[in-house]
């Protein structure tokens, strides 16, 4: 019996030990990466009309780091376009490549090259010539950012020249739902086209199924469907379906939501979100769902413009009618609020000013600053700007008013 007890002890003992060798193990792999559930850092894009091409970055990436930014979206010279059914030469494309090639990055991290989708080549979403050269010119846009080690695209779908996405038009002779699978099919084509070399691009975007929140609670599938065909951007939802679907396990597709320019309000963002990671799930096909879940993110955006009484004419403007302080107060509050509620990606905006050649409003670069250390000590903005806002939005329907001509009598 004795002997028996000995064993058991013995056994118990060399479990125990076992058992603490196993929970040293275990604590030292985590110690020794990241969780696969920590949420990804949130980084702040610059973009805007000051956007610069290769060689400007690779001559300038020293003086440019040094801006409140994780990173730009820049674009090549001439060869932009998503929707170019002309085969690029990728030849002529090397002078740019090898600029790419030499920037050196140090801290901005997160950077992408741009394509537009204004069809200005006559692209007919049926002719599969076209989308042949269409899908080599996208390998050579994915191969340029794989060179400038850029984590991916950024996808301006605003049509700026012939509208790709409305139904009427050259497709007269195709139902929508005809239409809707064809364009479906080229957006997975889009997709694959990229991903072979880029795998785990990150596809940012600026406007997706949240475009169209005015029918996403139509409980009639067809009534819904007739009012998206008639929308000016119908076929945008068959394309990111058609993205979706074809999307690797790595890649990820941010919504950029360009709407949240004009926002006044932490509420306005945190909604924004809903309707991004919620509500366009109305959109989404039920077997694309789960997928989406895992693929897509939630972007923001901020506009400097709009903010900071930048924009033309002046009298039409919320900011206008604010102080100086006032502004700044406002915009603080939309760069914290916009990277509170982002999953990752914020991309700023801006148009009659620029970063890179020191045309920046006063106290512009401070606020960014005060926001993110803020959400990056985990703390409260720290103040509320309603009376603010409430009291330009007064300002500036007084001013209307008082500049109305008088009606005849």
């Amino acid at each position: 019996m004795k002997q028996i007890a000995r064993r058991t002890v013995r056994v118990f003992a060399i479990l125990l030990l076992l058992a603490t060798t196993a929970n040293l193990i275990v604590s030292e792999m985590l110690h020794a990466q990241p969780s696969a559930s920590e949420r990804p850092a949130k980084k702040l894009i610059e973009y805007g009309w000051d956007v610069p091409y290769p060689d400007q970055v690779r001559k300038d990436i020293g003086t440019m780091e040094k801006m409140p930014f994780d990173g730009i979206i820049f674009r090549l010279r001439e060869w932009n376009h998503a929707f170019d059914p002309r085969p690029w030469d990728e030849a002529q494309l090397k002078p740019q490549f090898d600029d790419l090639a030499a920037i050196e990055w140090e801290t901005f991290t997160d950077n992408f090259l741009c394509l537009y989708a204004a069809n200005n080549w006559n692209m007919d979403w049926f002719n599969d010539e076209q989308w042949e050269n269409i899908t080599a010119n996208l390998r050579l846009s994915a191969k340029a950012a794989k060179i400038g080690h850029c984590v991916g695209i950024v996808f301006d779908p605003e049509p700026y020249g012939d509208n790709p996405w409305a139904y009427a038009g050259n497709n007269k002779e195709h139902s929508f739902a005809e239409v809707e699978a064809q364009v479906h099919k080229r957006g997975a084509q889009f997709m694959t086209a990229i991903q072979t070399e880029l795998p785990d691009v990150r596809l940012l975007t600026f406007f997706h199924q949240s475009l169209f929140a005015d029918l996403l609670e139509i409980p009639d599938i067809q009534e819904r469907q007739k009012r998206l065909s008639q929308h000016p951007w119908a076929l945008l939802s068959a394309f990111w379906n058609g993205v979706l679907e074809a999307a690797a396990p790595d890649a990820r597709i941010i919504d950029g939501y360009e709407q949240a320019y004009y926002f006044t309000s932490d509420g306005s963002f945190f909604r924004a979100y809903h309707l991004m990671k919620q509500r366009s799930l109305t959109l989404v096909p039920p077997e694309l769902r789960k997928k989406h879940a895992v693929n897509f993110q939630a972007g923001m955006a901020l506009y400097m413009d709009q903010v900071l009484a930048l924009r033309q004419p002046p009298e039409k403007y919320l900011s206008t009618y604010l102080s100086p302080q006032e502004r700044l107060r406002w915009f603080e509050h939309n760069v914290y609020y916009a990277m509170t509620t982002s999953d990752e990606y914020v991309w700023c905006y801006s148009e009659r000013m620029s970063w890179w050649q020191d045309k920046v409003p006063e106290g512009a670069e401070a606020a960014i600053h005060s926001a993110r250390e803020k959400i990056a000590k985990g703390q409260h903005l720290g103040f509320d700007i309603g009376d603010l806002i409430a009291a330009g939005n007064k300002k500036m329907n007084e001013a209307s008013k008082a500049n109305k001509p008088k009606q005849e009598e």
